[in-house]
């Protein structure tokens, strides 16, 4: 009788999962976007002040904005405006969009 009910018990775990496993449905996913992401600053337009809030200091900033326009934005490095570190360290934080009107 014991066993009887071991049995029936056991069986009714596996009728319960299965049937509660058929019905639970996955939610859908949706990417998940940061909520404050700094936009890239475009060394070509950019302000001093949005070069400066990039983390690179002021006399750099301005001479930034003195060597425009610039093809990328690599060539801060090239034109020794910025060591390879310290690009290594904003080059995620800039870019170089070229003028609409340039025939270069």
């Amino acid at each position: 009788m014991l066993r009887r009910n071991i049995v029936g018990i056991v069986v009714l775990a596996l009728v319960c999962t299965v049937t509660l496993g058929a019905q639970i449905k996955e939610m859908p996913r949706t990417p998940i976007k940061p909520i404050n992401a700094p936009k890239a600053v475009d060394i070509n337009s950019a302000a001093e002040s949005e070069i400066i809030a990039v983390g690179i200091a002021g006399p750099v900033a301005k001479k930034i904005i003195d060597g425009r326009p610039y093809r990328s934005k690599r060539d801060l490095v090239t034109r020794q405006l910025l060591t390879p570190e310290q690009y290594d360290k904003f080059k995620d934080s800039l870019i170089a969009r070229r003028a609409k009107n340039s025939k270069k």
